[in-house]
């Protein structure tokens, strides 16, 4: 079947004719599309896939982030793009790292690990009723991180950040690849 572009609204066929599927609604025994896709008809089925619909965040999706605030058992990350898709992200882009995800290992405290304006790739591990992150596994954690001192850029050596402007070193809960040109 030759694939058919079709927009919001238009009718697809009767309730007779086809089931509701995904990206269509019945409406006065007429089947109308409710997004912008590829119309798709599978048996009685009829459904319409939307060309590059809209990213809303889902468990397992992988995140880039800013931290916004650090506060108790807690870092708030600021949301800014789930990796591999290139549209923004709607709804909910506020999400939580409690201390218990921040790492494999013990962590006293989530200031020791993570700073205001730090950039962070984590995984999405709830939804409901609120947005929560984990960095536990290697490759997540801090990909980008400025200097407390003089917010110059941290550059990874060994399992600490140097400052080359300062020579201060300063520990977070860095990502395996931090540093090597991820961007947000």
């Amino acid at each position: 079947m030759k694939k058919k572009l079709v927009l919001p609204g238009e009718v697809i066929g009767t309730s007779e004719e086809f089931i509701s599927g995904e990206g269509v609604f019945e409406e006065n025994g007429k089947i109308l599309s409710k997004n912008v896709g590829i119309l798709k008809i599978n048996e009685k089925t009829a459904s319409v896939k939307a060309e590059n619909s809209p990213v809303i965040l889902k468990t397992g999706d992988v995140v880039i982030g800013t931290i916004n605030n650090v506060k108790g058992a807690m870092a708030i990350v600021s949301i800014e793009k789930v990796v591999g898709k290139n549209r923004a992200i709607t709804g909910e882009k506020i999400g939580a790292i409690h201390v218990s995800k921040i790492s494999s290992g013990y962590v006293k405290d989530v200031g020791d690990e993570y700073r205001m304006n730090d950039s962070i790739r984590a995984k999405v591990v709830q939804i409901v009723p609120s947005v929560q992150l984990s960095t536990i596994e290697l490759e997540f954690g801090v990909i980008r991180a400025v200097c407390s001192k003089c917010r110059q850029v941290l550059e990874k050596k060994e399992n600490m950040l140097v400052c080359r402007n300062c020579e201060r070193t300063e520990h977070r809960k860095i990502a395996k690849d931090y540093g090597e040109g991820q961007s947000i």
